[in-house]
């Protein structure tokens, strides 16, 4: 059974949503047993992972179609990623709450916690901005029903060790595109403030998290040979999955201008696919993942993460009216 660590709150008891994600659910079959049980070194470099509440309001306000840059192209791009996030999101805890009994370090099962709540908000939020998305034509529950048999599929097709390596591999993905995002003020600029508020507070706290399932990996699983191999097919699995997505969401949006459609598509491409654009710029990172010694620490976003805590929760944040409640993990006492 799985074991939760203490938590400090600062309003009362987590949502059922949250409290059911954090809870013991029924592991996808094929367990395989790790091959070998390492130990995670203790860092000073692992932010703690709190569990925010949050609620955008995407059911009670109208939303920009074209919400990042007025291009229909890399709108459609941030779209397909929206929509595979829910079920994505619950794969990877899956993935990680599998090894949860085989954690012995208080701190590292207390980050986890942190993890599984956080990418359960995630998930919740999603799903929230893609039923806005559906009612404005976008076949987004379709593509969500896809993903969820897909995610079904290759949970019964690859060996826990695999789905962890998987996870790890994709969480890569998701803290360097955060970092380059979160670091660049002019690529939040382009999205309509709503939806850019909610991306950014979820590249924060992908920020956050990044080290969670690695460290499990290490812990319990530990093969370099297998992280370093499944990131290979990962990247070109996701890579050819976002631009099939995106291209049938562009296919199908029959309120796409006509007008200026070249342009729009050059510049979205350039600016999602192009050597300064998201891929090309994040490349340098995810190569970076191939040394056998990386850590995600390596990358060190501390000033980034106190930054954009302060702006988004501080005294004036910007997303204090979006938040609801926090819940901190806490590392139990050793016995």
């Amino acid at each position: 059974m799985s074991r939760l660590p203490p938590v400090t709150s600062d309003a009362a008891a987590p949502r059922d949503h949250v409290r059911a994600a954090v809870s013991a659910a029924t592991p996808y079959p094929h367990a395989t047993p790790p091959r070998r049980i390492g130990a995670v070194p203790a860092r000073e470099d692992n932010p703690p992972v709190p569990i925010r509440h949050m609620d955008f309001g995407f059911d009670r306000q109208p939303l920009q179609r074209y919400f990042y840059d007025g291009n229909a192209f890399a709108s459609a791009f941030y779209m397909a990623f929206s929509a595979v996030i829910p079920q994505g999101e619950r794969f990877f805890i899956h993935s990680v709450r599998h090894y949860r009994d085989r954690i012995n370090d208080p701190e590292l099962d207390a980050r986890v916690t942190g993890f599984i709540g956080q990418e359960a908000m995630h998930g919740k939020e999603h799903d929230a901005v893609n039923e806005a998305y559906e009612k404005m034509g976008f076949r987004l529950g379709l593509i969500d029903r896809n993903v969820r048999e897909a995610l079904k599929l290759l949970a019964k097709t690859l060996s826990k060790p695999a789905q962890l390596a998987f996870t790890v591999a994709l969480e890569h993905y998701t803290a360097i595109i955060s970092e380059f995002m979160l670091t660049h003020p002019e690529v939040r600029a382009k999205f309509e403030p709503t939806v850019g508020n909610f991306i950014f507070w979820h590249m924060m706290e992908e920020t956050e998290h990044k080290a969670v399932a690695f460290d499990v990996y290490e812990k319990c699983v530990g093969s370099y040979a297998l992280r370093a191999g499944v990131m290979i097919p990962t990247t070109v699995v996701l890579i050819a999955a976002l631009a099939n997505l995106q291209f049938y969401l562009l296919t199908n949006d029959k309120q796409r201008p006509r007008k200026g459609r070249w342009r729009d598509t050059l510049r979205g491409f350039a600016a999602i696919y192009g050597p300064r654009g998201l891929f090309g710029s994040v490349a340098p990172k995810l190569l970076d993942y191939f040394r056998p010694g990386f850590h995600p620490n390596d990358h060190d976003t501390r000033a980034l993460l106190a930054e954009f805590r302060e702006q988004f929760f501080g005294a004036q944040g910007e997303l204090n009216e979006q938040l609801k409640k926090t819940v901190t993990p806490q590392a139990r006492a050793a016995a």
